[in-house]
């Protein structure tokens, strides 16, 4: 005899068998995850962007002509992914064409003096393509059309009045755009054109630009895009791609056990399946477009030899998300050459490349001390202004890193600023928020105050130091009113209860069916920004705690039955607290929201919990 599972209503009632499928359900059920909206989030099925066509003719009659040209990104994880796919893209389709890197002090624009810059190194363009930027830069539009440039701008942030000065501006969040989806990344608008351009003069080639996939994908990650509609399939697209990049490691390190573990140096990623695919068209494409995807594969060597990577199912969207993403937003972060995150996709020999790569992940290292160090400023420091408004003395590449922080410690927006000397000195710096709170606008219609970038992460100026009180009262207010709109669209922290209890949805004494649930939660990947994985509440009513890592900067938690629940870098903070509470016999079950994930070891597969917030 079968048990139908039941709703009682929208809360935590349920009645079931407690199967998998039942558990499954009721996850959906929680999430609003009905079939039709599963089918509606899946449609990559979109229109054309607003000028993409007058963008095509326009390469087309650069390319006829001879002209010459030059790429100018963004300097974000988004800017070079963008950068590599269009000066990669164009130049397997035929293009002269040269990549500018930016200088990540002058800000996003596009300034004078990056027109300067432009002019000086490449004094035969005749063309500038921007890329994830350029829709607001005027006066660096304005400078490069004195100069007789084309000037074409693919960009995704907001356009602001009185709108772009460029001669043909392909952007999802133009004033007068229609396009559904606005939340698409800058390499994605860039990839649209490329691919129109493709099917429109070349088609032979739409096999090899769609490969670009990998940079779009990448880009979309990285800049928190929604995963849905036409990016859900392009963030498969770009995984699955990154996945045929990866290279085996040769097992030549002697284990404990007897056999032998793998060695990431002696990884050679032209054993790489889409490297040796490529390869086996000698003559077919051109040697930039091979770089960049080399480039790719060595730059998963070095997460290898990092200790990232371990074999080809590390590469989800978590990996770019946590891993590449960061890596590569380093340089700015503390102040060192951006250079190197180009040069991982256009030096010119393997061992370059993987020296460039293995520089930006070393930065990395050492941005996460700094953030450590300068989020004590914020938390220790004088901040008359918090929780709204803090002052940093980091660099300013690290102001978004830190409002975010602190974002997601008040569960509010915050914003990071250099702290002014007097107060009729200008202000800038970056603010974060959470989904249900739109920056930009709150600060529209004040001329002292005004932001750029998204509504959730963009940059903020004041004209003057004497409006830091009104920036936050602004957000004090304007967060009251969204809260109160939001309300009653925000539901429980977890999507279901793991533990001992009448309260709980399922036992974590019986794994199997849990291990299923998994399972089935894999296949609605990708997760992420509009598209969330699916949060536990996890109860333990006995467990033992040890500290792991290689500098035992990690907590494992492990019940009696052998379920390890994983805390990372967090064994200085709580470990005496978690290891008095494990001796203690207090009745009392330790509370925790994480993530279930499945860890396959020498043929066993294993349900395991990785803590993402203590309760």
């Amino acid at each position: 005899m079968t048990t139908t599972p039941t709703f009682v209503d929208s809360d935590r009632q349920w009645q079931g068998a407690g199967t998998t499928s039942d558990l499954f359900a009721l996850l959906r059920h929680r999430r609003g995850w009905t079939d039709e909206y599963l089918e509606a989030i899946d449609c990559e099925e979109h229109d054309a962007l607003k000028d993409l066509e007058t963008m095509v003719a326009a390469l087309e009659d650069v390319r006829r002509s001879g002209g010459t040209i030059t790429v100018a990104p963004d300097f974000d994880m988004d800017g070079i992914a963008s950068g590599v796919l269009g000066f990669a893209g164009l130049k397997e389709l035929g293009f002269e064409v040269n990549l500018y890197i930016p200088d990540y002090r002058r800000g996003h624009d596009l300034t004078i003096e990056d027109i300067a810059d432009i002019h000086r190194h490449y004094p035969e363009t005749t063309t500038l393509l921007t890329c994830d930027g350029g829709v607001n830069s005027h006066a660096g539009v304005r400078a490069a059309q004195a100069l007789g440039w084309k000037i074409l701008v693919t960009d995704h942030h907001q356009e602001l009045a009185p709108g772009s000065a460029a001669d043909v501006t392909v952007d999802p969040c133009r004033l007068d755009e229609t396009y559904a989806l606005r939340g698409i990344c800058g390499a994605h608008v860039l990839y649209q054109v490329l691919e129109a351009y493709t099917a429109a003069h070349q088609p032979s080639k739409r096999w090899a630009i769609r490969l670009l996939r990998l940079f779009a994908g990448l880009g979309t990650v990285s800049d928190v895009m929604p995963v849905l509609y036409e990016n859900r399939q392009l963030v498969r697209d770009s995984l699955s791609i990154a996945r045929l990049l990866t290279a085996a490691a040769p097992r030549t390190v002697p284990n404990p056990y007897g056999g032998l573990d793998p060695n990431p140096d002696g990884i050679d990623v032209q054993k790489a399946t889409l490297l040796q695919l490529l390869a086996a068209e000698p003559g077919e494409h051109d040697a930039a477009y091979l770089a960049a995807f080399e480039g790719f594969a060595v730059l998963l060597k070095a997460f290898a030899q990092a200790g990232k990577v371990r074999s080809v199912d590390d590469i989800d969207e978590g990996f770019y998300g946590f891993y590449v993403a960061p890596a590569m937003n380093s340089p700015r972060r503390i102040g060192t050459p951006l250079s190197d995150c180009f040069a991982v996709f256009t030096s010119p020999t393997t061992n370059q490349k993987l020296a460039a790569a293995q520089r930006v992940i070393a930065n990395n290292e050492r941005r996460k001390e700094l953030v450590v160090e300068h989020l004590a400023e914020l938390t220790d420091g004088d901040q008359p202004l918090a929780p709204w408004v803090y002052f940093s003395a980091a660099p300013a590449g690290m102001y978004g890193l830190l409002a975010n922080q602190m974002m997601e410690k008040h569960g509010h927006p915050a914003v990071v600023l250099n702290r002014p000397a007097t107060p009729s000195e200008p202000v800038s710096g970056s603010g974060r928020a959470p989904a249900w709170f739109e920056i930009i606008a709150a600060l529209e219609g004040h001329e002292d105050l005004w932001a750029i970038g998204h509504q959730q992460a963009c940059g903020v100026k004041l004209r003057t130091a004497a409006a830091l009180d009104k920036l936050s009262a602004i957000l004090e207010s304007a967060t009251r009113v969204a809260m109160l709109a939001a309300a009653d669209s925000i539901g429980p922290a977890s999507d279901l209860v793991l533990g001992p209890g009448p309260e709980c949805d399922a036992p974590l004494t019986d794994v199997e069916p849990l291990i299923e649930l998994v399972r089935r939660i894999e296949t609605l990947r990708p997760f992420g920004h509009g598209f969330v994985e699916p949060v536990f509440e996890v109860a333990l009513d006995g467990f033992r705690v040890d500290r792991i890592g290689t500098e035992k900067q990690h907590l494992r938690l492990v019940t009696g039955t052998g379920l390890a629940c994983l805390w990372w870098n967090a064994a200085e903070e709580h470990h005496d607290r978690l290891a008095q509470t494990a001796t203690s016999h207090d009745l009392e079950a330790l509370r925790f929201l994480g993530r279930l994930q499945l860890n396959t070891f020498m043929g066993e597969t294993r349900l395991q919990v990785v803590i993402t917030e203590p309760l």
